[in-house]
């Protein structure tokens, strides 16, 4: 556990230094009435009292997870819990994870809470609806059959078109799918449209290796054919025979 800061700690020493007695309820009470989080740290006496318990949970709904077995199986503590936390579902009994009424109050208060309810209702298009209003991701956690439901979701999209993301893949382009979320026709991008990648530099040419001699000649050979007298001009190349041609500087490698 985080480390706590010193006010809590004064809570919990507090707290843990009453007796599991009656005669202590009403000091535990105020407490737990201001930081329900404190009752995981009550004597047990107190964390199987539906009073102090309901408190608990109106102000720390995932103080669930400590409560006695008989308070978790306590119809009021269970709604008191996930309507403040809805995520608090997780800790409730497969019996209330199946009430449509509880699932309801969960979804409403936390979309993602779907993922802790009964499959069967999963699949119930209105608890579905509820969570995604709260949250759009509650759809990848809903039945695969509504993920490609086209009524469902025509209605579903209409207020969050980021649930598209999670739609089953046969419908996903659906173009009225599309129009709904993104308030836009869908066009196919045809590949001239694409952005294309850019092409790789192409590698540095390799320094020569031909001898300075050679770099000289080949630089008078191509000034020789670019000369309007190249007839008259004699072969630089030939032993003996200057050249009229001014000597070039030789090009550094």
């Amino acid at each position: 556990m985080a480390a706590l800061e010193e006010p809590d700690q004064r809570i919990i020493e507090r707290i843990s230094c009453y007796r599991n007695d009656n005669r202590d309820k009403e000091e535990v009470l105020s407490i737990i009435t201001k930081y329900g989080w404190a009752i995981r740290y009550a004597p047990p006496l107190f964390r199987n009292s539906e009073e102090v318990c309901v408190a608990a949970m109106k102000t720390y709904g995932l103080g669930l997870e400590f409560l006695s077995p008989a308070m978790r199986d306590n119809e009021k503590v269970v709604k008191a819990a996930v309507s403040h936390c809805g995520m608090a579902l997780i800790f409730a009994p497969a019996e209330f994870r199946n009430r449509r009424d509880i699932v309801k109050q969960a979804v409403q208060n936390a979309g993602l809470a779907l993922e802790f309810a009964h499959p069967d209702l999963r699949k119930d298009q209105s608890i579905v609806y509820y969570a995604m209003q709260k949250d759009a991701r509650a759809l990848q956690c809903a039945d695969e059959s509504l993920k490609s439901n086209r009524t469902f979701l025509l209605k579903a999209l209409a207020n969050c078109p980021q649930a598209l993301d999670f739609v089953d893949i046969s419908v996903r382009f659906d173009p009225e799918l599309v129009k709904i979320a993104l308030g836009q026709e869908y066009r196919p991008v045809s590949p001239k449209e694409r952005p294309s990648s850019p092409k790789p530099a192409a590698p540095p040419k390799p320094r020569s290796r031909r001898s300075r001699r050679a770099l000289l000649l080949d630089e008078r050979r191509r000034r020789l054919s670019r000369s309007p007298d190249t007839k008259s001009a004699r072969d630089p190349l030939k032993p003996g025979v200057e050249n009229s041609l001014e000597p070039t500087s030789i090009p550094e490698q």
